[in-house]
């Protein structure tokens, strides 16, 4: 999930085949993952069999992380505070009588060159089920329509008829052909190293930006600022452009943020080629929870084949892993972990010790924990971590998302055909308005029977905009309200769209409509992580995180994982790269020095480690 739009033009039809090697750090956890193939990607010793290692929060980092402990052969307690696995893959859904329609909440399409991810997704037949994004201005899409200051401009892809308006083709190619290949930027140099895996191009283009000679880091300056600063267009242009976007929405939800943040994704291709997970991510997330690794052909160290990560989890907790809410980390003088719960259901608090820990959530819930408790407990928890790196979690900034969901009898758009002026009754729509962003999703051709229904994100919302939806709560009255605000504006666009007709409503709750806001989530408090300008010492530290102990042979056992640790925030890609940065560390935790892995992102650092804009840093 991410606000970072795409451009128009699919890397794949240039004959391009990114893989998302994260410029700071661009180790290839794809291809370490395939490298492995079925073997566990790291190995314990015997005596560590069993061993108990706490993961927190499972989202997809914690959920990878969990699964590839077990099948190294130690044993990992799963715990998450929201009563559900998936974290921001968070597929509810409307449920008729025979017919699922899949209401994402969070994460919904996934771009092919996050190799880690797809090589989970690959595991499982059902679960890799897809099909290309309906992004605006894309062939999945059809149409599009830009709702820019009370008029609307109606395209295509590829259309003759109803070709992109040139003033949008304008921006793109200025964008795309000219200020994005301005030296230092050299956006073409780049996508070619990163289609060719040279490590050291990509190095050299990227360090020239974060910590150049002359010490003028494009991290001291945001999307907006740049724009202005090294481009030629006048405020309209750019207004318009923030509005337009080329792909997944309007690009002026990240204006404030560094303009760091939007070059990673687009270097990577992280912005085009999205995939539509056609059974839900629902079903990923409970293969990585429910399902034993033998079912994927995955090997497994000391455990039966028939071990999950559901099973040891509620060896711990029976039935209530998944509502353990943890309130207290503290190390003890053996270097082992004794952690508080306080159980949601129950409210019952207790303490148990662990080895290991590997945390995933947001870092401001961490950076809340800590306060937790009395002046012990904040003393404890504050050793967990050295100063600089309690500085990077506290001022770590988050982005806000809303989204507001209708369950929909069919893809009508895609069967009513055009109209008397040729065009499609609906089309996915950009607007200044309330809505912002306006999703048309078909499921129809996933594998499983029933799963094929249809839904539109009647409003996907950043920042201030999705702001506009607290208030009201998040219970079925307040979705109706929302959904009622965005259909009142889109029935101004599309007036001979009966909108009412094509509702359906939940067998159970009887209701077509679903409103979430990831700033309401307690949690959560937020979407994910975005840097401001000039925080890019801090994300340095957090990613870096996993590598404290190291160089001195002794490794912490506490680790940070999550997105939000990532250089790629709001991509599942990133959730899965910190996952085996923390799964390497914790196999350092419990082989000797002598016995440490020769392969995997440790390994690599030293050649590979994130530019350090201080030359006192290592």
């Amino acid at each position: 999930m991410s606000s970072i739009p795409n451009r128009t033009r699919s890397v794949r039809t240039r004959g391009l085949d990114l893989t998302a090697l994260i410029p700071d750090y661009p180790y290839d956890y794809g291809a370490f993952l395939a490298n492995r193939g079925s073997a566990p990607l790291f190995d314990v010793p015997e005596s560590a069999y069993g061993t108990k290692v706490l993961v927190v929060g499972a989202g997809v980092s914690g959920l990878i992380t969990a699964y590839e402990l077990l099948r190294c052969g130690l044993k990992p307690v799963l715990v998450d505070a929201s009563g559900r696995p998936g974290g921001r893959m968070n597929d509810q859904h409307v449920d008729q009588v025979g017919k699922r329609h899949h209401a994402e909440l969070g994460a919904m399409r996934f771009p092919v060159s996050a190799k880690g991810l797809w090589h989970y997704l690959n595991k499982w037949p059902h679960a890799r089920d897809s099909a290309p994004f309906p992004n605006p201005g894309t062939e999945a899409a059809v149409s599009t329509v830009v709702d820019f200051r009370g008029e609307q401009f109606y395209y295509e892809h590829e259309s003759q008829e109803f070709p992109i308006p040139p003033q949008f083709q304008q921006l793109e190619d200025y964008f795309f052909g000219e200020f994005l290949e301005q030296d230092p930027l050299r956006f073409s140099d780049m996508e070619a190293a990163m289609n060719s895996g040279q490590q050291d191009v990509i190095k050299e283009i990227w360090n020239n930006l974060v910590a150049p000679d002359e010490g003028d880091s494009w991290d001291n300056g945001s999307f907006f600022e740049s724009l202005i600063r090294h481009g030629t267009w006048t405020a309209d242009d750019i207004q318009l452009f923030g509005q337009v976007g080329f792909g997944t929405g309007g690009w002026n939800t990240d204006f404030p943020n560094s303009f760091l943040e939007v070059l990673r994704v687009l270097y990577t291709g992280l912005d085009v080629d999205h995939q539509l997970l056609l059974n839900g991510t629902g079903l990923f997330v409970n293969y990585l929870y429910d399902s034993a690794p033998a079912i994927a052909g995955d090997e497994v160290r000391y455990w039966d084949r028939d071990t999950t990560v559901r099973s040891l989890s509620e060896q711990e907790f029976p039935s209530t892993a998944l509502n353990q809410v943890v309130t207290h980390i503290k190390r003890g003088n053996d270097g082992r972990f004794t952690v508080r719960f306080r159980n949601t259901e129950s409210d019952v608090t207790e303490e148990r010790p662990y080895d290991a820990v590997v945390y995933t959530p947001h870092v401001r819930i961490l950076d809340k924990l800590r306060y937790t408790g009395d002046e012990t407990d904040y003393q404890s928890a504050t050793e967990l971590f050295d100063a600089s790196t309690w500085e990077a979690i506290m001022y770590t900034h988050y982005m806000q998302s809303s989204k507001v969901y209708a369950a929909i009898d069919t893809p009508f758009w895609n069967k009513d055909g055009p109209g008397s002026d040729g065009e499609r009754s609906l089309s996915v729509t950009l607007s200044d308005r309330i809505t912002r962003g306006t999703y048309l999703l078909d499921y129809s051709g996933g594998s499983i029977p029933g799963g094929d229904g249809a839904g539109i994100f009647l409003s996907y919302t950043w920042n201030d905009d999705s702001l506009k939806y607290l208030g009201d709560g998040q219970g079925t009255e307040a979705a109706e309200k929302h959904a009622n605000i965005c259909l009142n504006m889109l029935r101004e666009i599309y007036p001979d769209v009966d909108f009412d007709k094509h509702l359906v409503r939940d067998v159970d709750t009887g209701e077509p409509f679903i409103s979430w806001t990831w700033e309401e989530k307690t949690q959560y408090l937020g979407a994910f992580k975005m840097n401001l300008p000039g925080q890019y010492r801090y994300q340095r530290r957090l990613f870096s995180q996993f590598m404290d102990g190291v160089e001195d042979r002794t490794p912490d056992g506490i680790v940070l994982a999550g997105d939000d640790i990532s250089w790629v925030a709001g991509w599942a890609e990133g959730a899965v790269t910190t996952a085996v940065n923390a799964i390497n560390k914790i196999a350092l935790v419990f082989n000797p020095p002598e016995s440490w892995p020769t392969d995997g992102p440790i390994s690599a650092w030293d050649e590979l480690k994130p530019a350090a804009q201080d030359p006192a840093s290592n």
